[in-house]
């Protein structure tokens, strides 16, 4: 793994957070402290918030314990929901409060009327975090994180509340310009097969459960499979949003420190080339990790998300 860190560091941030949370500490028969502490049980918690495009759905995941940390808000890849960063979210909220959101029209949240747009899901965003007490001109901030088409939801947001937005994390950006654009849209942003013996699900089963060939468990597969199919038959439509997004004119724009995550799945080349279009951006490559890396790579995902979060925010 390569990480290059040249950032200053930021004075803490102190936060107040929107939900409960509850610690948990271990003692030995002796009423002393045991020498072996039991991990904290994260829950997470589901609810429904009003967005532009009716309810949004979201999870989010507190700290045992009062945290200074800037609070993290994840963005996840198409066709998927926030169960997708699941394991992901139980890591880092050891020490921060974590928040998963549903695109409009995946997951649990309700689809907008019209083809969206990335600008469309990041002032979506905006509204669900104005209700959950990130007010615009308040001192709270956030950091993000986005995967796929969740990393351009991120930027997009980066764009429309800077000063919400402390830092980004961007994994897996499709970042694509010009013909190549054009043709990415041509294959991805077409409407979604309805066969009637049910055949077109067979290749959904296979993309969603892709990883069980390097580790992840059926079960798991399952899941993914489960979420892929919330938002049949227009899943296809948050690949327009992706393609329609002129990502090498707003990329630019954006101030915040990034750091850029590749692996050796998808979109190593267009997250690579993406780098020159961000005024502060660090790079972080994974060549151990092919599929499932949120699922199967938990903890060396989270170590270098944490280590760039907190480079100045303890």
């Amino acid at each position: 793994m390569i990480y290059m860190n040249g950032f200053p560091r930021y004075a803490a941030i102190m936060l107040a957070f929107c939900f409960s949370s509850t610690a948990q500490s271990a003692a030995n028969p002796n009423g002393q402290a045991s020498r072996t502490a039991i991990a904290p049980v994260i829950e997470i918690e589901r609810k429904f918030v009003q967005g532009p495009f009716g309810q949004v759905h979201i999870r989010v995941a507190n700290p045992a314990g009062e945290s200074a940390r800037t609070p993290l808000v994840l963005f996840h890849p198409t066709p998927y929901s926030g169960d997708y960063f699941t394991a992901f979210m139980k890591n880092m909220s050891n020490d921060r409060q974590v928040i998963a959101i549903d695109t409009p029209g995946y997951g649990d949240s309700d689809a907008p009327d019209s083809l969206p747009t990335i600008r469309d899901y990041a002032e979506s965003a905006a509204a669900v975090l104005d209700s959950l007490g990130f007010h615009p001109g308040d001192d709270l901030q956030i950091d993000v994180l986005g995967y796929h088409t969740g990393s351009l939801i991120a930027a997009e947001l980066a764009l429309i509340r800077p000063q919400l937005v402390r830092r980004i994390v961007l994994p897996g950006l499709p970042f694509f310009t010009g013909d190549g654009r054009k043709a990415a849209y041509d294959r991805n942003a077409k409407p979604d097969e309805i066969a009637q013996d049910g055949s077109h699900l067979i290749e959904k089963w296979k993309f969603s459960t892709g990883a069980t060939s390097v580790g992840l468990s059926l079960a798991r597969g399952q899941e993914h499979f489960n979420d892929a199919i919330q938002c049949y038959p227009d899943c296809w439509k948050a690949y327009h949003a992706v393609f329609t997004y002129e990502s090498d004119k707003q990329l630019v724009k954006i101030t915040q420190p990034v750091l850029l995550m590749t692996n050796a799945g998808s979109l190593k080349e267009e997250t690579e080339a993406a780098q020159k279009y961000l005024r502060r951006a660090e790079l972080v490559d994974f060549p151990e990790i092919t599929l499932g890396g949120f699922d199967l790579h938990t903890e060396a995902l989270a170590d270098a998300v944490r280590g760039f979060l907190d480079d100045g925010s303890k």
